[in-house]
């Protein structure tokens, strides 16, 4: 599994794609936050107002999905360590988890840098006691485990499809149907629910980051599960 593991991490920061992804998320973030008055807010705001703008990320993140791991998927280049001997469920989590750590990369690198940066120049916005410090550690902690969340559609959808159109085609749909949804008469109860959502909730402060860590997990586990069973049954061909 280490092995594994460890080939993964290799290619993952080895993969020109995933750094051409962060380099543009980075300039569409600058895009969008110049002009702005974030600089000149506290770092709790900052925070709150980049999860705002977050969907953006998350769908180029979808694209980032496709290619990295849909792709494997496609040329097959998933199943050579399968031909090894190494076993299915090992091989999928080895891919997962270098692929969550991109995702989140990909999804917080830029605002938690925005973050840090007002914390310093402007303050968090209410004094930094130990409590107010362990509850920060508690929501990068849920930040990161609902990243791994949103990853995960996009390890389902290509397990399931087994290509890169699919695999980024698929999970932006979900995606463009959960922004509708959010925008309904239930989206009160339903940013409760979604991962995309509940990053708001808990940045407003709105629901504890002991619930984000909680959904987070729920889904991420769940979804991992639901793939690895899927793959450990389909066919090699």
């Amino acid at each position: 599994m280490g092995k594994l593991f460890h080939a993964e991490r290799y290619k993952l920061f080895h993969d020109t794609t995933f750094w051409i992804t962060l380099v543009v998320i980075i300039a569409i973030n600058i895009i969008v936050i110049s002009g702005s008055a974030i600089f000149s807010m506290s770092g709790n705001q900052a925070l709150s107002e980049m999860m705002r703008k977050e969907i953006l990320t998350i769908l180029i993140s979808c694209i980032y999905g496709g290619l990295f791991i849909g792709s494997d998927f496609a040329d097959r280049t998933l199943y050579h360590a399968l031909m090894a001997g190494k076993s299915r469920v090992a091989v999928l989590l080895a891919k997962t988890s270098a692929f969550l750590i991109a995702i989140d990369v990909i999804l917080f690198l830029f605002p938690l840098f925005l973050t840090i940066t007002c914390t310093v120049r402007n303050g968090w916005g209410t004094v930094l006691s130990p409590g107010a410090i362990l509850q920060l550690a508690g929501l990068i902690a849920a930040l990161l485990i609902l990243g791994f969340a949103i990853g995960t559609f996009s390890l389902l959808a290509a397990v399931c499809f087994r290509d890169v159109g699919r695999t980024i085609g698929i999970p932006i749909i979900l995606y463009f149907v959960m922004i509708l949804l959010l925008n309904g008469s239930h989206a009160n109860m339903l940013a409760h629910v979604f991962p995309a959502g509940i990053l708001l909730l808990m940045v407003n402060g709105t629901v504890s980051p002991a619930y984000g860590i909680l959904v987070g997990i729920l889904w991420s586990v769940s979804l991992f599960a639901i793939s690895s069973l899927i793959f450990r049954n389909e066919e090699l061909c």
